[in-house]
């Protein structure tokens, strides 16, 4: 009798299972939440930089998921996310936890008490998660009997699930991926069920507000992430999320779940390397230079001499260098073009730029994110201002272009007399600019300006031209321009 209503009746507790493991994998995985938009970014909310051995264990509770066939009402404890190996393109991700709960399923009713184990592989460049197993196994107790189950699960996404896109935002943004999942669910002597199937990801995600959430961790200032039916708050300092709520209401299904931070901790890198991106964003085929400094972690000192290499894992572009005397060490790259899965607004695209320092036996790395946007070049700069002057005097000019995306510029005044302005600003578009010269010689001078938005984008050049005589006074000048033969000739006898 127990066998009989036990294998017809846990064959639905396996979808109740399946789909609480399932989503607690989703929900509590690293790639848990984050936003993106248009291309005004800053460093603030950058990607974090993780390293082997830092961690994150959360709390599961309430864990609850009702049906029509049956329910689960429970929890996860120690729930723990470990950085167990680093490649140059993804981290693996540790998963342990102890779950424990009542299953009720129409003339079934046990505790269920067992182990979670598995591990993910999630993106360096960017946190997208590409593959998740689980594994579970413990015991159902019905009717004072012990019932050893077993679970596996594969998860994988195609493209990678890039739930986050750095830097985080208020903003939203399209989330959209095809992720398969696969396993079985054994219960010994009485079931082995395997089950597989696809979901279609496509919602909005929206970043909200920035605000302070605290938790048994602690007290962080975290990004408030919305999806349809999860909310989560990211904090950057923790480089992980710091609360999750799953709030499911429908007519077959109903999910709620909250799980918080109870520890964390990081681990420290024998070289410190810091990292700086300029500009962040950026037009495909733009400079970038890519600055910092690498330090001994453990004595402050500077690391002299050390081996730099710089890698975008999206594009597989990378670029090497050294550090000076001071640890110091710069290059400028130019700017590739990156394909974004999930592209918003002008962004073509994004990935965070892995610098690699090395010396001695001793390492470190960083992550920042550089954006790559489509952009249009400001139209050709006006060139106003005297055209005919006095040399040795100074005379003001102004010049103004317009940006067609309302982005802010930058401007480049060539005087034509092997002097130039370098580039001024940023100031917003067609905002009158004024610069003043002095031009030290007589002659004829072609004033050139050119516009170049804050993404790198330049117009072509707006010219004016200026006259500036020698110095004489007012009379001679307008005798001069009546009788060109007599400054023709005055002109030859100074010899001039």
């Amino acid at each position: 009798m127990i066998y009989g209503i036990s294998k017809k009746n846990l064959r639905s507790t396996l979808m109740i299972i399946g789909i609480c493991f399932l989503f607690v994998c989703v929900s509590l995985t690293p790639t848990m939440g984050a936003t993106k938009k248009g291309p005004m970014r800053t460093s603030e909310g950058d990607i974090p930089t993780w390293t082997v051995g830092d961690a994150w264990i959360y709390t599961v509770n309430p864990l609850s998921f009702s049906s029509p066939n049956g329910s689960f009402d429970g929890s996860i404890q120690n729930f723990k996310q470990t950085v167990g190996g680093m490649t140059d393109d993804s981290y693996t991700i540790s998963i342990t936890g102890d779950i424990s709960g009542n299953v009720d399923v129409s003339g079934f009713s046990g505790e269920l008490t067992g182990v979670i184990t598995g591990q993910s592989y999630i993106r360096v460049s960017d946190l997208a998660e590409e593959t998740t197993e689980l594994h579970s196994t413990g015991t159902i107790t019905y009717l004072w009997i012990p019932f050893d189950y077993s679970m596996d699960l594969y998860m994988s996404s195609t493209p990678a699930l890039e739930v986050y896109d750095f830097p985080i935002q208020l903003e939203e943004w399209q989330l959209n991926g095809l992720t398969t999942v696969a396993g079985s669910f054994t219960i010994e002597g009485i079931l082995d069920q395997p089950f597989d199937g696809s979901q279609w990801i496509d919602e909005t995600v929206e970043c909200t507000s920035q605000e302070q959430i605290s938790v048994p961790a602690g007290t962080f200032e975290c990004y408030k992430i919305g999806r349809e039916t999860t909310l989560s708050w990211f904090s950057t300092d923790v480089g992980n999320m710091v609360k999750t709520t799953v709030d499911q209401y429908g007519e077959n299904m109903t999910l709620q779940m909250v799980a918080t931070l109870q520890s964390y901790f990081h681990v420290d890198q024998s070289i410190t390397v810091s990292e700086d991106i300029s500009p962040s964003v950026s037009i495909p085929g733009a400079s970038v230079v890519i600055s910092g400094q690498a330090v001994s972690t453990s004595s402050g000192d500077p690391v002299q001499n050390g081996a730099i290499s710089v890698e975008i894992p999206s594009t597989g572009a990378s670029w090497s260098t050294t550090t000076n005397s001071t640890g110091q060490y710069s290059m400028t790259i130019v700017a590739p073009t990156m394909i974004d899965d999930t592209p918003c607004g002008r962004e073509t695209g994004s990935g965070g730029m892995v610098v690699h320092c090395s010396s001695g036996g001793l390492s470190g790395y960083r992550v920042q994110t550089l954006t790559t946007v489509q952009d249009t070049p400001p139209a050709v700069p006006s060139v106003q201002g005297p055209t005919e002057g006095k040399p040795k005097v100074s005379y003001s000019y102004t010049v103004v272009s317009v940006d067609s995306e309302n982005d802010n510029v930058f401007y480049y005044v060539d005087w034509n007399d092997g002097t130039n302005s370098s580039w001024m600003g940023p100031y917003a578009s067609n905002e009158n600019v004024t610069v003043s010269h002095t031009f030290a010689k007589k002659g004829s001078y072609t004033i050139k300006a050119q516009a170049r938005d804050i993404y790198g984008a330049t117009s072509e050049w707006g010219t004016l031209q200026v006259t500036m005589p020698a110095a004489a006074s007012a009379f001679f000048m307008k005798l001069f321009y009546r009788f060109p033969l007599l400054y023709n000739l005055i002109h030859l006898l100074l010899g001039e």
